[in-house]
This record gives C-alpha cells, structure tokens and sequence, in this order.
C-alpha cells in the first residue's frame, strides 16, 4: 500500500471540491493535524477513518486506494471514469471519440 499516493489523491479530492483541511477534518471527524500527516503520507489511516474521509468528499474508497495498488482489469473502467470525472464536457467528449476510434482501428486488426 502507497500511503503517499492515498494521501495525494485525498488532498487532490479536497481541493477539487473546495474544501480545506479544517472543512474536511471536521466531517470526517479527525483532527487537522492527523488529516495532514494522511495527506503527506506520514500516518497510515484505520479503514474506519478512510471510509470517513471518502464518504465526506462523496467519493468511493476505490477511488482513493487507485493509486496506492495495482489495479486489476475490472477496475479499468473505474480508473478511466476516475480521470475523466474533474475534466470538462470537451474534455471527455475528446476522449469518448479518441477511444470510438481506437476501438474501430483495433476491430479491422
């Protein structure tokens, strides 16, 4: 387990929705501190207080372990809707038609 890739993604996530670290320690019902020291990777969060950290930035916890283990095939789609999940609209039409296309090309092989 990557603890400093987890912490990424959670700190990733809270600034993605606006939150700081006060805002987030206080839903998830932990102290600052301890949410930065998760954040940095210097503590190793109990599965309770990582179920409490997703739920207050109304992600999964799939979402952020994705980083921190390989990730087995059926998880695939879930990481490409992770990555596409804080682009824009053109952003991920871009990709739906990117992948559409190498879908065809790979149908011909």
């Amino acid at each position: 387990m990557n603890y400093r890739m987890m912490g990424e993604r959670i700190r990733k996530q809270r600034i993605f929705n606006k939150m700081t670290q006060e805002n987030l320690a206080e839903k998830a019902n932990i102290s600052v501190s301890f949410l930065g020291q998760i954040e940095r990777g210097d503590r190793k969060p109990s599965l309770e207080t990582v179920v409490n950290i997703a739920n207050s930035l109304g992600v999964t916890v799939d979402q952020l372990l994705t980083d921190s283990y390989k990730i087995a095939p059926k998880s695939l789609v879930d990481e490409l809707a992770f990555l596409v999940r804080e682009k824009s609209e053109h952003e991920i039409r871009t990709v739906i038609e990117v992948t559409k296309t190498i879908i065809k090309h790979n149908k011909k092989d």
